[in-house]
């Protein structure tokens, strides 16, 4: 585009050289069309600029690390009269790094026509990432200016992590620990005198406070009382996204540990919790997950995540969420990937 307006002011020069040293008709027919054409070019891009319109809904809302995505961005021309010629740039970034790859398209829409431009990008981290259409170039009728168009829109495509299963051990205790929660085992007994998982006839051993004394009285025989086993969330899993050092790597690795955790613990049977600390509304975000469509539903809803900056707001608002909660461990992963359990590091993660 430059070297054709480089062009246009050198023809403009020897046409304005020319008519002045030979007396021609067709010279002085030029140079009206030279001066002239600015303007008709500034009508025209006027016009072409508001005609021209992009959309993105053939960007995909999802993907998976390591598929290639593909998205379409369509381009419409509403003038019934006029052909428009564009060129736009179109910057992919990932969440959690600065790194953003720009694809150049550009092409000729007639009257009223329109036109898809598809292109494929790899996903070699997971998160969220964002696709936009900042500008667009209109160019006159032969390509020697331009107008730039103001657009900024915008679509996401948020990258999944493959789940994959972590080796890990899940401990008598773990599995026997009885966290508080309105909802109860129905094939598990428990220790929770607030709910009765059923009532059968008295076993030797069985102790005599869990008799059913009215039941008894009907049935003329001893009936006791199981209780019910508390489907409460048994270990919490807690991302610490603090702000410092992020990067595109760093926030699909913490995605990526959270998801196989949270995958191995539903395989487990273990029910847990996923919890975050959201800045901007000062709260705690929490996620029960008991099988593995909540598990995915937590990750969706975690690739929102911002990293926080004021450690002491945070410690506050967490340590007012869970007063008065247990938590059979608490695996804590960071911004990079990493996990301690209950604050210290591990070789194995035993639960």
């Amino acid at each position: 585009m430059i070297r054709r307006t480089a062009g246009y002011f050198a023809v403009l020069l020897v046409t304005v050289y020319l008519f002045f040293m030979y007396d021609a008709p067709v010279l002085s027919g030029i140079l009206v069309f030279l001066l002239l054409y600015p303007a008709a070019s500034g009508v025209y891009l006027a016009i072409a600029g508001k005609n021209a319109v992009p959309d993105l809904e053939r960007v995909p809302p999802l993907g998976e690390k390591g598929k290639k995505i593909k998205a379409g961005i369509s381009v419409k021309n509403r003038s019934s009269h006029m052909s428009t010629r564009y060129e736009f740039q179109v910057p992919a970034g990932t969440s959690g790094g600065k790194k953003r790859v720009k694809k150049k398209f550009r092409g000729v829409l007639l009257p009223k026509g329109g036109e898809t431009v598809w292109f494929t990008f790899d996903t070699i981290y997971c998160g969220t990432v964002e696709i936009s259409v900042d500008s667009m170039n209109v160019y006159d009728f032969l390509g020697i200016f331009y107008r730039r168009v103001r657009w900024r829109r915008k679509a996401q495509v948020k990258v999944m992590p493959v789940f994959e299963l972590m080796p890990l051990e899940i401990t008598r205790r773990t599995r026997e620990f009885q966290a508080d929660a309105q909802e109860f085992s129905q094939d598990r007994r428990g220790d929770d005198p607030s709910e009765i998982y059923q009532v059968r006839e008295y076993r030797e051993k069985d102790s005599l406070k869990d008799i059913h004394w009215k039941l008894t009285a009907r049935e003329e025989k001893l009936m006791i009382k199981e209780h019910g086993f508390p489907l409460g969330c048994v270990v919490l899993i807690y991302i610490d996204y603090k702000r410092g050092g992020q990067s595109a790597g760093g926030f699909s690795k913490m995605l990526e540990t959270a998801a196989s955790l949270s995958i191995t613990l539903v395989s487990e049977k273990c029910i847990h919790m996923a919890a975050w600390y959201e800045e901007k509304n000062e709260r705690v975000v929490r996620w029960r997950i008991t099988d593995e469509e909540s598990a995915c539903d937590m990750i969706w809803n975690l690739m929102e995540i911002r990293p926080y900056s004021d450690a002491a707001k945070k410690q506050v608002c967490y340590d007012d969420t869970f007063r008065g909660q247990e938590f059979a461990c608490v695996v804590t992963i960071d911004g990079n990937g990493g996990m301690k359990k209950d604050g210290e590091s591990f070789d194995f993660l035993k639960l």
